[in-house]
């Protein structure tokens, strides 16, 4: 009866995890038009000051103030990240790896002197998904 209701409660646990809710930060994102990071930054002044909804899977994690995350790009694009103020929103570290939602605005994100610029996303929505 004991390995019974030990079976039963690892079962219910495993799968309970399985539905966990997303992790949202600010106000609903815009699922009903996303638009792919790569159409972004293969003509990144068309969307720049512009509101998107982006999705991607989350790369990077900033470790100090949790203030940006990193999305997927290809290897011969720049960089990609949701960018907040210190504070605004809090991105956890587990949500590397993990597929992010994120609507707001399209800005410059600049490297450095002799670098090309990069592109980001100030958000007023995020979602990340468990």
């Amino acid at each position: 009866m004991m390995k019974l209701t030990a079976g039963i409660l690892s079962l219910l646990l495993a799968s309970s995890s399985a539905f966990a809710a997303p992790v949202t930060f600010g106000d609903a994102v815009n699922k009903q038009q996303v638009t792919a990071v790569a159409s972004i930054l293969a003509t990144p002044a068309t969307y720049l000051e512009q509101q998107v909804t982006v999705v991607g899977e989350v790369t990077g994690v900033c470790s100090k103030q949790h203030c940006w995350m990193t999305l997927a790009t290809a290897e011969n694009e720049p960089r990609f990240r949701i960018k907040v103020r210190d504070g605004d929103m809090v991105f956890p570290l587990t949500a590397k790896g993990k597929t992010a939602y994120a609507t707001g605005v399209v800005k410059v994100w600049p490297q450095g002197e002799g670098n090309a610029d990069a592109y980001q996303l100030v958000p007023t929505a995020v979602e990340i998904a468990e």
